[in-house]
């Protein structure tokens, strides 16, 4: 039956009925027998299934998705050679057809739908019995376990298979001629301005729109549908622009206008509509589907795609501020390249290079890409894939293994994209502007300058504490340990020992010591000029070449004697620097990347000279995966120390790469795994609870590359100022050096002249004591007055104050992942059957000669690559006379406003793809689209004003035998709304929704958590957050919004999956959330004024579906509300104060079929 504008009106009185049986059945006194519970859920069942529709075994675009992504390569790389009809036949199974394998084999039937066990192809590719090994050992050997899993999963799932005609046996043409004729597809051909068709209807003569819909209606011998009542067309549109019902007062307003002028009504309201930030929000979320944006990487860790509500957010914004579509194509593509990126004035962020996120959205397999090179090239295929069908709606990467089968694509042009892909990396983008934090780093730098002069004038003070018993005191301190050669210390530990031995004189004695020193010295310098080859040394400027990034690395490398004041504790300085990269100049919670260009290998392994801590990482890159768990060492060191990674073989054609981040910069934090890269903390938490503490920072002098065991050692070279001549005659005159070389480094350090000796001096004096380092005035030592350090103390005491106060108000790194081009492209080797281990010739980086813009003709040999070329490809996507850009654009527009597309499948304009009901509507539309500067907004305006979009949803007669899938829209196509919709109808109706905009996303609800995996624990309603805002994942993604078609965010999906089964009507009726929300909702409506059943069952219908209830309606309401107070044994007169009698009243309104439809 067709139901109109409410619900099957023996829904409730049945569905109450039903339920009474069953609540009763769990009642102490509910005595039925199991055929009445079997039949109540039996009939239940049937009557919630019949609200979401039949449900249907047919095979959905998943499937063909999996199809050609899995199935369809794997049979030509690994059956074709022997089971096709281009060669000869083996065992006489065909496996290039659905005919072929369907008819089996000389053996019998080869593949059993359904039943992956019994298939015959699935025990001979498991190698299980030694007469069944397929493929052969010497046609390749084994499959991989993926690539069976793959087999399995789509038998099982049916053996979903399009080619069901057998491949005619013909000679294979040449392919430049293949490619002139593929060339040729309407999808590839200019757009022209069609010709308006002539319509004599005056209603459909208003608009451009109408006249081409009706035009091909009457083409078709077809008529309209008449025009929807105004309650349901406000409805319609407020659940397409905003994802949100109407309220019931903006529906009685907007009826009582439209009756008075219609057209008027409905343009003030759509505009108000299209205003509303709600409308950001719900066209995002349909972009995010083409984009295959999760915030996980699932596979086996599910590692958080980090900061990825950035994106999402950037999204809203973009939608909402209405930014042309060909800007939005360029920033995506290349927002890092861009001359003039779009700046977010109110966050202060640069908007466009966020856009580059969607490159690494999706799943990311983390083991070692070393180990194994195809996981690079799977993820760089997903980004080349996403970026041909989003944009281009085109299926590029099914050449990955060989020319495309239907489509004007050559695996040529799929490496030569491929290439330009592989010639960017993967970064962390800091976000922030320039500008951001400024006046708080000049203010810190101006506080810094007044506190060096304070603490040289402090210490100047305390070298004269400094006698031969303190000396001797430190040593003697030490016990039974022998000080290293590099402690100021050995030297007097020595004397002491030497002079107790011998006897002699001093000077003799220091002669003795001081040339075991030097030996020492001459030995060590030795070993690393032997031993160690350095790569980049940041001690006096960045090695060309290597790139920073990060708010904590604005000054580059740093001279000696910089330092950093302790933001928290008794202490007034954290340390002191040597020369090199810093990130902690500033502060410890600046962020701050250091990338290398590519590293050919020259020795086993690469060593840093580094000093860090806050979960900062050192790490080797290959094939620019970022998730590896190999090669990489967290920096856990206060002290300078040397980091050693172990550099593999045979990686030059990984790109290799060493990169230095703090956690803002590290996309692998927080890292379930950081233990394998010697990480101490426990990283298998949220990643909020990381932040709490924001200090991570890290400094770097050298790095050296080395085959033997040990790192470089330490020269001690600032010892040598305590061995220069003459030599000390006694105690005191070595006392005298030790205080010289102390106040050297002091005067050195106030005149911003120190040298790395001067600062290894300083810091060994402040970790011994000798310096004051006290952010309070300390006790005065004896012999010194207190006016010559208080003032000087007091002085340290205030700055350190200043610096703590500003410190506190600079705001924390905003980071998101991205691409970033950062050397020279590369030509990508074209991979034999798509095999890594196979590479052939070079392919120069270009774009798909078909698809580059067909008025210019440009040849691949005419187009200049700069960089990686992704500028380029940029370009030619968003040229005005790209057919592709604008076509495949206005079609998803209209199939996110209408439920279907001209061109009913989105992602593919090609051969395997449907062609358009409407060819000369589309091409209006793109060229309208294109001449109204690529505004979205003006596009849905004018698709939402048409009068197609007004029509009724119920069919004529001969529409619904001649057209029942509405190809020539001769009536709106209601449908079942979105997950996203359906929950967030709930947290509306409920009075739960918050309408925040923005911010981190909430957790899923889940029972348990499962820290490993980054599963946790979020609130039942998500804070009462839309949708948009719950955090999706690749593994366990929220069980509520799965239930009705979520997409699984592996790869594009520009149209959802749109599937009728029992467990929807299940998720309606038992799910937690639904519960939650009836309990929500009946406390609301137990705060009204309600004097009658009636009267409050109106206002419910009024709320949850926009309208007032039909008498008829209300009588069967108002019944089932009174076999609910029966069933819970409440008397008349306290129904309107029961609480679980409304709570099921709720429950109930919320199954009906009208609440969850876009009528």
């Amino acid at each position: 039956m067709v139901v109109r504008g409410g619900f099957p009106m023996l829904v409730p009185a049945i569905m109450s009925k039903c339920l009474r049986l069953l609540i009763q059945l769990i009642q102490p006194r509910g005595l039925f027998h199991r055929k009445q519970f079997f039949y109540a859920w039996l009939v239940l069942l049937i009557i919630c299934g019949s609200s979401f529709g039949i449900c249907e075994n047919v095979p959905n675009e998943q499937d063909a998705e999996f199809f050609e992504r899995k199935i369809r390569p794997l049979l030509v790389k690994k059956c074709y050679a022997c089971h096709s009809r281009e060669k000869e036949e083996s065992g006489g199974l065909l496996l290039d057809s659905k005919p072929g394998w369907q008819r089996g084999g000389d053996s019998g039937l080869v593949i059993v739908p359904g039943d992956p066990d019994g298939s015959r192809l699935i025990k001979a590719v498991r190698w299980k019995t030694s007469d069944l090994l397929m493929p052969p050992q010497d046609a390749g050997g084994r499959l991989q376990d993926a690539e069976i899993t793959d087999l399995e999963t789509w038998i099982r799932s049916g053996a979903f298979d399009p080619r069901t005609e057998e491949p005619p046996v013909i000679p294979r043409k040449a392919w430049a001629q293949e490619f002139q004729e593929r060339r040729e597809w309407w999808s590839l051909q200019p757009i022209v301005s069609p010709q308006e068709p002539l319509i004599s209807e005056s209603l459909w003569n208003t608009s451009p729109i109408d006249r081409f819909v009706l035009d091909r209606m009457v083409k078709e011998g077809l008529t309209p549908s008449s025009l929807e009542n105004p309650e349901t067309l406000l409805r319609r549109a407020t659940l397409v622009l905003t994802g949100l019902p109407p309220s019931f007062e903006q529906t009685v307003a907007f009826g009582n206008l439209f009756r008075r002028d219609g057209i008027v009504a409905f343009v003030a309201e759509v505009d108000r509509l299209m205003a509303s930030p709600a409308y950001g929000e719900r066209m995002a979320r349909h972009w995010l589907d083409v984009v295959r944006f999760t915030e996980t990487h699932g596979n086996e860790w599910n590692y958080d795609f980090s900061n990825a509500w950035r994106y999402r957010d950037y999204c809203i914004r973009a939608f909402n501020d209405d930014v042309p579509y060909d800007q939005f194509v360029r920033e995506h593509i290349a927002g890092d390249l861009l001359e003039n990126p779009r700046h977010n004035d109110l966050d202060n962020v640069n908007e466009s290079v966020i856009a580059t996120a969607f490159y690494r959205c999706g799943e990311v397999n983390h083991d070692s890409c070393v180990n194994f090179g195809v996981i690079g090239y799977d993820i760089v295929d997903n980004q080349l894939d996403t970026l041909t069908k989003a944009f281009l709606s085109t299926t590029v990467a099914c050449a990955r293994c060989h020319d495309h089968k239907m489509d004007a694509v050559s695996t040529k042009d799929y490496h030569g994209l491929l290439g330009i892909l592989r010639s960017s990396r993967s970064v962390q983008h800091t976000l922030d502007m320039p500008h951001v934090n400024q006046s708080q780093i000049d203010s810190i730098r101006s506080i810094k300058s007044h506190l060096r002069n304070a603490l040289v004038q402090q210490w100047r003070q305390d070298l004269i504490t400094l006698d031969a018993a303190w000396l001797t005191s430190a040593v003697t301190a030490l016990g039974d340990k022998v000080p290293e050669i590099t402690d100021p210390l050995f030297v007097w530990h020595r004397l002491l020992a030497s002079q107790s031995e011998s006897g002699q004189k001093y000077a003799d004695t220091w002669l003795g010591v001081s040339a075991e020193c030097e030996s020492e010295i001459k030995r060590r310098a030795a070993f690393n000029a032997e031993n160690f080859v350095t790569i980049a040394d940041f001690r006096k400027t960045l090695p060309e070449g290597w790139i920073t990034t990060g708010m904590g690395l604005r000054e580059g490398v740093c001279a000696a004697g910089n330092f950093l004041p302790a933001d928290d504790g008794d202490s007034a300085i954290r340390r002191i620097l040597p020369a090199g990269l810093h990130t902690s100049t500033i502060s410890e919670k600046l962020n701050g990347a250091l990338r290398s260009p590519t590293l050919l290998r020259t020795k086993a392994k690469v060593s840093f000279e580094v000093i860090g801590g806050g979960n900062s990482l050192s790490r080797l890159v290959f094939h620019n995966c970022q998730l590896n768990y190999n090669h990489q060492h967290s920096i856990h060191h206060p002290e300078w120390s040397w980091i050693t990674i172990e550099f593999p073989e045979k990686t030059e054609s990984l790109r290799p790469y060493a990169e230095l981040l703090t956690f803002w910069d590290n996309p692998k934090f927080p890292d379930p795994l950081g233990t394998l890269g010697k990480d101490t903390e426990n990283q298998r938490q949220p990643y909020d609870e990381h932040v709490k503490n924001p200090k991570t920072w890290w400094g770097l002098r050298r790095i050296v590359a080395h085959d033997v065991s040990e790192t470089p050692k330490d020269e001690a070279g600032f010892v040598h100022t305590l061995l220069s001549a003459p030599p000390p005659q006694s105690a005191q005159e070595l006392v005298a050096k030790y205080a010289e070389a102390g106040r050297s480094a002091i005067e050195a350090f106030g005149s911003h002249h120190a040298t790395d000796q001067d600062v290894q001096w300083l810091n060994w004096m402040l970790a011994r004591g000798l310096l004051t380092n006290r952010a309070q005035q300390p006790t005065q030592p004896k012999g010194i007055s207190a006016s010559d350090k208080t003032d000087a103390a007091d002085a340290i005491a205030a700055l350190v104050t200043q610096y703590r106060d500003v410190q506190s108000q600079l705001s924390l790194p905003r980071t998101m992942p991205g691409f970033a081009d950062e050397e020279e492209g590369i030509s990508q080797p074209l991979l034999v059957r798509g095999e890594y281990t196979k590479p052939g010739e070079l392919i120069a980086r270009a774009y798909p000669e078909a698809l580059a813009s067909l008025e210019k003709s440009i040849e691949r040999s005419q187009v200049p690559i700069v960089g990686s070329g992704r500028m380029m490809v940029a370009n030619a996507i968003s040229s005005r006379d790209n057919p592709l850009t604008s076509r495949v654009m206005v079609n998803r527009l209209w199939q996110w406003i209408f439920g279907e597309g001209l061109v009913r499948t989105p992602d593919d304009f090609g051969h395997v793809g449907m062609k358009p009901t409407h060819p000369e509507l589309l091409d209006h539309l793109a060229q309208k689209f294109v001449a109204d500067n690529w505004s979205i907004k003006s596009a849905i305006r004018s698709m939402i004003l048409s009068r197609a979009f007004c029509l009724s949803s119920v069919p004529n007669d001969k529409s619904r035998q001649q057209d029942p899938d509405n190809f020539f829209l001769t009536r709106y196509s209601a449908r079942r709304a979105e997950a996203e919709v359906i929950r967030d109808s709930l947290l509306f109706v409920s009075g739960r929704l918050d309408n925040t905009l923005y911010g981190a996303s909430v957790h899923p609800h889940r029972v348990t958590s499962d820290n490993d995996k980054r599963l946790f624990v979020g609130p039942l309603d998500g804070h009462g957050r839309r949708s948009l805002y719950i955090k999706s994942q690749l593994m366990e993604p929220p069980q509520f919004l799965s239930a009705f078609n979520l997409p699984g965010g592996k790869v594009t999906q520009g149209r959802r999956d749109t599937s009728n089964v029992p467990s929807q009507s299940l998720a309606m009726l038992n799910d937690p959330f639904v519960h939650a929300m009836a309990h929500a909702w009946a406390r609301l409506v137990l705060e009204d004024t309600s004097t009658t059943v009636d009267q409050r069952l109106t206002q419910m219908v009024n709320r949850s579906l926009g309208r007032s209830p039909r008498e008829s309606e209300l009588r069967r309401l108002s019944k089932a509300t009174n076999d609910f107070a029966t069933i819970h044994q409440v008397e008349s007169n306290d129904i309107l104060k029961d609480q679980q009698v409304w709570t099921d009243v709720a429950h109930m309104i919320y199954n009906f079929k009208e609440f969850i439809f876009i009528p």
